[in-house]
């Protein structure tokens, strides 16, 4: 019985681990990292078929461990999605994105900033004079992660009068 329950979870730890090394395999390409993701995605392929071997050989001693190699993968997934929240909190620099918007209204600028300062962006408010002798509203800032260039997005969307310019910034770093 303990033979059965130390097999569960060697299996379900190996598991853990292949979903770990897959998801910073796909975390590295996402981030446009080339080199660690290749060096990743080797070490990955090993572990993967070490992993697999490993598994088939004692799942002819117990077919029920097909059923701990399942939540292996539902843990690792979990696992490695906690790990990847952490990661992107500390790498922020990372995933970040440059926002700049220029605005012709006056009206809608004061609305549109009221409406940046309740979700929490942190943004520079300017008045620019073009070389063409127009003067607008420029609001300009970084963007910590994905989700918050999203919801940036549909803040801005439907409203007239802007130019909206947003960049990958992999060089800007917010400091707080």
């Amino acid at each position: 019985m303990i033979d059965i329950i130390f097999t569960a979870l060697l299996i379900l730890l190996l598991r853990v681990g292949q979903d770990t090394l897959f998801l910073a395999k796909i975390d590295a390409f996402n981030r446009g990292n080339k080199f660690y993701s290749m060096a990743v995605n080797f070490f990955e392929a090993m572990y993967t078929i070490t992993v697999i071997k490993i598994v088939l050989t004692l799942m002819q001693k117990n077919v029920y461990y097909v059923i701990f190699f399942g939540l292996g993968s539902l843990l690792g997934g979990l696992i490695s999605s906690v790990i990847k929240g952490k990661l992107d909190n500390k790498l922020q620099g990372q995933r970040k994105f440059y926002a700049r918007i220029s605005l012709d209204d006056d009206k809608d600028r004061s609305e549109l900033i009221k409406i940046l300062i309740e979700n929490k962006y942190i943004f520079t408010v300017e008045k620019q004079v073009y070389i063409n002798g127009e003067t607008r509203t420029v609001i300009q800032g970084s963007i910590e992660n994905r989700q918050r260039m999203y919801q940036l997005k549909a803040i801005l969307r439907g409203r007239p009068g802007k130019h909206v310019t947003i960049l990958r910034a992999e060089d800007v770093y917010l400091l707080r």
